[in-house]
């Protein structure tokens, strides 16, 4: 973080700045309004001229640059006015207003944090048709150190690495193909950093294994969720994977090349934004002499959030409101079955106010049936006098309970649910309701059944790893097949034919090849290609648990890497 200096000199001149951005935006107004009166967009690039040479003045280098690209899009915009530039004077727009919240947060915060403003000055450059500046354009690396020597991994072995590297590349492309829909990222990521973990292992110590380290450490800080997944990042795993691409093409030639200075420098600078600092995260930081004091990717989304206003859901927060609200209804009315109410009308006439507040709710999220459910059970409990009124095996009373269970399902739908479901009609609420049942009861035995399957995963590699590290003793993976029967029954139980039919192909694979038949011991690649199966599965499951399902891709990993291994795993 940067404190900027001469602070007064900045209160001197925020007026005067606010004033020639004040001038610039009614300039672009009317000329919005009037397409043919060019000389409006002049005087409004006039102003961004002498904006920027304030602005560097002042040492706001982030805000001078702004206002630079913002200047070019003027003159761009000039250049040619035979183009749709509706687009191109909102994007202008907004950068006005970002310059301004920007000006308001530095004088606030003492503190100009230029990478604030990165993600607007790319949006300006794109509309003038200008590639995206790193976003470590700001980022000052002191060194380039070399990757420091391997610890663990496979032996090299270039020729594998050849034979296999299009099935590695596609792994790291299903998880990047993942990332770049917004998917659930964890999941995606983690097949990513095992494909390139698999492709460093074999290339062993060559120039090259920097971008692989430095990938790793850019796919960690991805992986917790809290670094933001925006345009440049996702170029820069784009960079990656053509390397990837040269590696299967020509294997020797690009192993012994070394990743450019501003790859480097891009890699670094998004590692640098991880919560946390261990493993190779920490490693990177520490060659690359980050200072501890850096501002990783929620303090950086929370400043940014600062400067441009409130952010969030804002369906999420009324949906927790109305549960919370549900819960009080429910808890009100259980009191007064069991006629512990409070023995007069106040009580079911705050509980009828309550259900037409809530009905009005409703009617905004256009959850209308809802809505009207809710407003006519309202009327029956606003004729409630007291507790003897209530009659909870009544019509009446089951009535208002299936309203409030046909609300809480409603409601339910709108979330991302398991399983891949992110709605449902009213058709389907309805039928849920009428059985009596709560989606989010029902979501909560799916995540159970999930929650039981990674964890006999989990058990799983762990036997396969123990495996490996006594020298083929099949002891260890006695109880294997039976721990993936019993996961292969929960995805059958999911409706997930394709993960439950990989489930069976790899407990027979582990029964019959590596339990049964001992006459050729296994080796290093072939744990590794089933490992890449039952792993595969694992991530699509923690998507699935998360509420954000990753895709089929996933699924395809899995059955490659199972069809690698000689099994049939289609499902029917």
């Amino acid at each position: 973080m940067v404190v900027i200096e001469g602070t007064a000199s900045l209160n001197l001149v925020k007026e005067q700045l606010d004033e020639s951005l004040s001038v610039a935006e009614s300039n672009l107004e009317q000329y919005a309004e009037e397409l043919s009166d060019t000389r409006r967009l002049t005087l409004c690039v006039d102003q961004f001229r002498q904006l920027k040479g304030v602005m560097a003045v002042v040492n706001l280098h982030g805000a001078a640059l702004l206002v630079e690209e913002m200047e070019a899009l003027g003159d761009f915009i000039l250049a040619n006015t035979d183009v749709d530039q509706e687009p191109l004077l909102a994007g202008l727009s907004n950068a006005i207003m970002v310059l301004g919240h920007y000006l308001e947060y530095v004088q606030v915060k003492q503190s100009t944090l230029p990478v604030l403003l990165i993600p607007t000055i790319n949006e300006v450059r794109s509309l003038a048709k200008k590639s995206f500046l790193p976003e470590s354009t700001f980022f000052n690396l002191d060194k380039n150190p070399s990757r420091p020597a391997k610890q663990t991994g496979e032996s090299a072995d270039h020729a594998k690495l050849e034979e296999i590297g299009r099935r590695l590349r596609h792994m790291y492309q299903v998880g990047m193909l993942g990332v770049f829909k917004g998917e659930s990222v964890a999941p995606n990521v983690k097949l990513m950093q095992r494909a390139l973990d698999r492709i460093d292992s074999l290339s062993g110590d060559v120039p090259m294994s920097k971008l692989w380290w430095l990938g790793q450490g850019v796919l960690s800080a991805l992986e917790s969720g809290n670094v933001e997944i925006t345009n440049s990042r996702k170029s820069l795993l784009g960079m990656i994977d053509r390397q990837i691409k040269a590696v299967v093409l020509q294997t020797e030639v690009t192993l012994q090349k070394t990743a450019p200075d501003s790859v480097v420098r891009e890699a670094v600078f998004v590692t640098s934004l991880a919560e946390k600092t261990d493993g190779v995260v920490g490693e990177i930081l520490s060659e690359f002499g980050v200072a501890e004091d850096r501002m990783d990717g929620i303090t950086i989304q929370n400043e940014q959030s600062l400067m441009t206003g409130p952010s969030g859901s804002v369906i999420k927060s009324v949906v927790d409101a109305i549960k919370e609200d549900l819960a009080n209804i429910k808890d009100s009315l259980d009191l007064g079955a069991r006629g512990t109410h409070g023995g007069d009308s106040e009580g079911f006439i705050s509980i009828s106010e309550a259900l037409v507040k809530m009905a009005k709710t409703l009617h905004v999220l256009e959850l209308v049936d809802a809505a009207e459910q809710l407003s006519e059970q309202s009327l029956v409990v606003a004729k409630w006098t007291s507790s003897e009124d209530i009659d909870a095996d009544s019509d009446e009373f089951n009535a208002v309970a299936d309203a409030l269970l046909f609300v809480e399902n409603s409601i339910a739908s709108l979330s991302p649910r398991l399983g891949g479901v992110s709605s449902l009609d009213t058709t389907e609420v309805e039928s849920v309701t009428n059985g009596g049942m709560s989606i989010t009861q029902l979501d909560e035995a799916r995540r159970l059944v999930i929650e039981e399957s990674r964890a006999g995963l989990t058990l799983a590699k762990r036997a396969l790893t123990s495996f490996m590290e006594s020298n083929w003793d099949s002891m260890h993976l006695n109880n294997v097949p039976t721990i993936l029967n019993t996961v292969w029954g929960g995805l059958t139980f999911l409706q997930l034919k394709r993960a439950s039919s990989v489930m069976k192909s790899c407990e027979e694979f582990i029964r019959s090849r590596l339990i049964k038949d001992r006459s050729n011991e296994p080796d290093e690649h072939l744990m590794e290609t089933l490992a890449d199966a039952i792993t595969s599965i694992d991530y699509y499951l923690e998507s699935l648990e998360s509420n954000k399902p990753i895709g089929e891709g996933m699924l395809d990993v899995a059955e490659e890497s199972m069809d690698e291994l000689g099994c049939s795993n289609k499902a029917a």
